[in-house]
Order: C-alpha cells, then structure tokens, then sequence
C-alpha cells in the first residue's frame, strides 16, 4: 500500500514537472515570437473628481481577448496622440464628454471617433480635447469637467456631451463602490480578486494564450453573442427607472445645469446622442418575431434629447439614423465579443461629426437627424 502511494505521488510529480516544463516553453515562444509583451502593470486611472479619471502623462498598451489598444494622455489627464503638454490655448477648441465609446475603447487614438474628428477639425485651426473616460455617467463628467474649466486659461468654444442610452439611465451613478488600484479601477468588494487577474494576463503570455483561445472558439463553433440581450433589454426595457417622470425630470435638470454651465462660460453646448449596437439587434430579432412580448423600446432616448434640445435652442446631433443604416446594410458595428464601435463604425461617426459641427460646413449636414 505505501509503495503504491510513493508510486502515485512520482508519477503526480511528473505530470506537474511536464506541464510546468511545457508552460514555460510556450511561454518562451509567445515572447520570442512577439504573440505577447508585457506592457506593464499599472493602468492609466487614478482618483479623480468626485469618481475616478485618468491620470496625467500615462502611457499604457492595454491587451483585451479580441483586441488590442494603446492609451496616452496629456498632462490635463485626458486622452491624447501622445503624453506631455496639451496646449489649450490661443485659437478656438472643441471639449468632447462621454463615456467609453467616446474615449474610445479598443483603439489607437488616431482611429477612435474624436481622433478622426479632431484631425479634420485641426485642418481648420480648430483643437479638439477628448474628456471622456470609460465607464462614466452624467454626473461624474459634468464634475470632471467643471474641474477642468474652473482653472483653464481659456474656456472651449463648443462643448459635445454625448449621451447614450447608460450614460442617460445611470446619470447619478457615481460609482461610489470603485476605488483605483495600480491605475485600474476596481469594485472595493472584490478587488483582490480582479487586481490578481489584471497582474496575472500582464505577466503571463501562457494565461493569455489559454484566455484568448477559449473566447475565439465561443466566438468561431459556439456563436457566443457580442454582447447579452438581457443587458441591453433591461437598459431599454420600458419599466427603467429612468423613464418615471420623476427620474426623468431630475436627470434633464442635471443636464441643463451642465448645459447652463457652459454657457455661463460663453461656450456652447451641444448633445449628440450615441445609439448602442444592441438596441439595433433588438429591433432586428423583434420585427422577426423572435422578442414578441418584451417591453422595450429603443425610442425613449433620442425622442428625449431632441425634444429636450428643441425646448433648450441647442443643437442635436442624432447618430441613430445613420448607424441604422450601416446596421441595415450589414455592416458589423462593434468589435467581436464587445458591444464598442469598431475602426470604420468609428471613423464614420467621426466624419459624421465634422460635417454636422464644423462651423463652415454644418450647412452641408442633412439626413434630417440633426436639430439646430
């Protein structure tokens, strides 16, 4: 009995002494060959506001399962081409709030909405400064920016606030629960576990290896869905919390205290209103019969804004209908196995913007989703 324990104990061994051999191989190979970099551990957020925002002067390649993405910002701690002053100053700028479809998740900067946009926008002695940061609502960009404004040497001349469908019906949320560890934002209640994960996917190709592989099969044989139905039922469902007239009254005054508040700055505010990818999914899967009985309706929102906007004088830059279109058309929006825009959704919406928004060619802006 104890030689067939000592027998089966070397024979555990050896097993873990193969795998450990062979992980450390692999993981020699994805090195030398380039199929994994260490791009360091800490993130580009820090304690901002009265939440989290990014910090100054950071530099970050971050690797997700489908895609990959580098992050600079400027000593202002926004998103910029690259770290180091940002000059606002002299000639007019553009401000661009948002959340994480507008910081531009999944892409260089070069390729993210504001990127395109501002790079037309330059051509014509006109800045754009991305204050985004992802994950934000209403109210932690309206406090991120009023941090900004109140010791800025010269105050934008247009200020975008992009809404979507979250950053409307989560506007209070503040997350008050998230606290910034190593430069990543993390929930306080878990955030050992979710810090290890980060440490563990920067430091290990094999890990990475394992992870991305299990995610392109559930992508390639399972048909996994880019993103979750209920998520996105729940955000459009007609029984929200924000669609109450109450919840609906306070969110448009904490809006027009924004909008107020940049005028009182001799800026002019405007809204454009992001669609989410899986709105477009639902309608789809509705009108063939396959949601029948679901109360959702993906019109709530930019029924909101515009006629917020035609009470307020302030224009209204609508994306919906022409993402419908490239949706209608086939076209993929968004990234495998996330819900943000991809590179040409992006690049699209960023034209978009300078022909609705640049002062010497709004008159070309038609399509009918825009109010002025």
């Amino acid at each position: 009995m104890k030689n067939r324990i000592t027998t089966w104990i070397v024979k555990c061994l050896l097993v873990i002494g193969t795998l450990m051999v062979c992980l450390a191989i692999l993981e020699i190979g994805l090195r030398v060959t380039g199929r994994h970099r260490s791009d360091g551990l800490v993130g580009f957020h820090a304690p901002r506001g009265v939440s989290y925002g990014l910090k100054a002067n950071a530099s970050t390649r971050v690797s997700w399962p489908t895609l990959s993405f580098t992050v600079h910002t400027c000593d202002l701690g926004f998103r910029a081409k690259q770290t180091g002053p940002r000059s606002l100053g002299g000639r007019p700028y553009y401000a661009v709030l948002g959340s994480s479809e507008v910081f531009g998740n999944g892409l260089d900067y070069e390729r993210t909405l504001v990127g395109v946009f501002g790079e037309k926008m330059e051509r014509d002695g006109i800045d754009v400064v991305n204050m985004a940061a992802p994950g934000h609502h209403l109210m932690e960009q309206s406090a991120l920016f009023k941090e900004y404004a109140a010791s800025a040497k010269q105050p934008p001349t247009v200020v975008l606030i992009c809404l979507n469908p979250l950053f409307i019906g989560g506007y209070d949320d503040i997350h008050e629960n998230v606290e910034v560890k190593m430069g990543h934002p993390v929930y306080r209640n878990r955030w050992k576990v979710t810090l290890a994960k980060l440490i563990v996917s920067k430091l290990s190709g094999s890990y990475c290896f394992f992870r991305d592989a299990i995610r392109n099969a559930q992508l390639k044989h399972f048909r996994r869905k880019d993103f979750s139905l209920s998520f996105y039922l729940e955000c459009y469902s007609k029984q929200h919390p924000v669609r109450s007239p109450k919840r609906t009254e306070k969110f448009l005054d904490h809006l027009k205290e924004l909008e107020d508040y940049i005028r009182s700055l001799k800026a002019t505010p405007v809204c454009v209103y992001f669609p989410a990818v899986g709105g477009f999914l639902l309608n789809d899967l509705k009108a063939k019969g396959r949601l029948e009985g679901e109360p959702f309706d993906t019109s709530f929102f930019p029924d909101l804004m515009k006629r917020h906007c035609e009470s307020e004088g302030i224009q209204f830059v609508n994306l919906e209908p022409s993402l419908q279109d490239l949706y209608d058309k086939g076209q993929k929006l968004n990234f495998d196995l996330d819900a943000h825009f991809n590179g040409p959704t992006s690049r699209m919406i960023g034209e978009f913007l300078y022909r609705s928004l640049n002062p010497s060619r709004k008159a070309e802006s038609n399509n009918g989703s825009m109010v002025r």
